[in-house]
């Protein structure tokens, strides 16, 4: 069900700004993708709650298949700004459904399989759905039809919508870590979150890691086309073949990274996997000073992002559900996903703006470095302890 939701989200996320590159300002794309994250934000919130409170999280995955599909037929023919923003901000609110219910659907269902391996493979089904996602669009683009795209983006929620409310509801619901089995008439509040130990510390690396996967679709692309200080600009094709390998080993690393990854302390798997996505930056600032292999370098750092990434996401999960009371883990998880929404926001403008105020992205790929080996440095505390039901 992740891969066919991820089919539909990836593939016209990555193909808004080609299909409506024409008609509509960037300035208005922008602000488009900033209503989607606003309203994300406040469905994301909603949607901890709701999952505290004891609300099934397959009913929040029909809701949101609902919303994102609705969102679809309002974006396929967009020619202003007024008929963007509706359909930007139904995508918000169903995303923002979508992600904290997600997780904990995995949490709760896992089964005899340790949930460690049930997050590994829940990331490599998105992994796989949002490469079929970008082909698909990909294939519709090339044949000139690009708005049928969200025609099959649309049917393709409105299955995951079906299917969600069509799971058996599962009386006996598992706790990923320690706390009750049923809610509790006071879950508190996310100010809560705040005390438990080790989830802030958790929550900053997570920031710092989102904020990195991020900018290989924005940044990096744009860094990559222009060409910095020494290394040449590449062609929009070479350019795009040179991200695409990020998205292949992605798909091909992440069972066998998960599965390695899941075996650690969570502590341990973050701090790797920060370490991995310096070293990837690093090697993009070395790539742009003379006398090096510029090309090559670049190809590398997309190794060791791919491989952060692949380690990264799994081990995230985990990490604030064993620090969380069962109480709170809906809306652990929903905090979880505001990292991406916060580096969703604020990461590209950033990086924008030192692109063009440089002219390059030395100081840009430098930053990242730093802000990477800084939170690798961090110890999360260990876990709540388990208790009894």
């Amino acid at each position: 069900m992740r891969g066919l939701a991820l089919m539909a989200f990836t593939g016209i996320g990555f193909y808004l700004g080609i299909t409506y590159g024409d008609r509509l300002s960037g300035v208005a794309l922008g602000y488009g993708f900033a209503v989607t994250a606003a309203m994300g934000v406040v469905s994301r919130w909603g949607a901890g709650r709701s999952l505290d409170s004891g609300l099934h999280w397959r009913h929040l995955l029909a809701a949101s298949g609902l919303l994102t599909a609705a969102s679809m037929m309002q974006l396929r023919n967009v020619s202003d700004w007024s008929a963007l923003l509706p359909g930007m901000a139904l995508q918000g609110l169903g995303l923002g459904l979508f992600w904290p219910a997600a997780e904990i659907a995995v949490a709760q269902t896992h089964g005899s399989v340790p949930l460690g391996k049930a997050f590994t493979l829940a990331r490599f089904c998105e992994a796989v759905g949002s490469a079929f996602g970008v082909l698909g669009t990909a294939a519709f683009t090339a044949v000139g039809r690009p708005t049928w795209a969200f025609f099959m983006a649309a049917a393709l929620l409105l299955a995951f919508a079906v299917a969600a409310l069509l799971i058996p509801d599962i009386v006996d619901r598992q706790v990923a870590f320690g706390g009750q089995r049923s809610p509790r008439q006071h879950q508190g509040s996310y100010g809560a979150l705040a005390k438990v130990p080790g989830l802030p510390t958790v929550l900053l690396i997570s920031v710092v890691a989102t904020a990195v996967i991020i900018l290989q679709q924005s940044a990096l692309p744009l860094d990559l086309v222009r060409g910095s200080l020494r290394r040449p600009a590449l062609e929009p094709v070479m350019g795009n073949l040179v991200v695409a390998v990020q998205l292949v080993l992605l798909v091909v690393m992440q069972l066998p990274v998960g599965r390695l990854v899941s075996r650690w302390p969570t502590g341990a798997g973050l701090r790797w996997s920060l370490l991995a996505f310096a070293g990837g930056q690093a090697l993009m600032t070395l790539s742009c000073l003379p006398m090096v292999p510029g090309l090559a370098l670049v190809v590398g750092a997309q190794v060791l992002t791919a491989l952060g990434t692949a380690a990264f996401l799994p081990i995230a999960s985990i990490a604030f559900l064993e620090r969380t009371p069962a109480a709170l883990q809906g809306r652990a998880m929903a905090t979880y996903s505001e990292c991406w929404g916060i580096s969703s926001v604020v990461a590209p403008p950033l990086a924008g703006w030192l692109l063009e105020k440089q002219g390059h992205g030395v100081g840009l790929w430098l930053l990242l470095t730093t802000l990477c080996f800084a939170a690798s440095r961090l110890n999360p505390d260990q876990p709540v302890p388990v208790t009894e039901s």
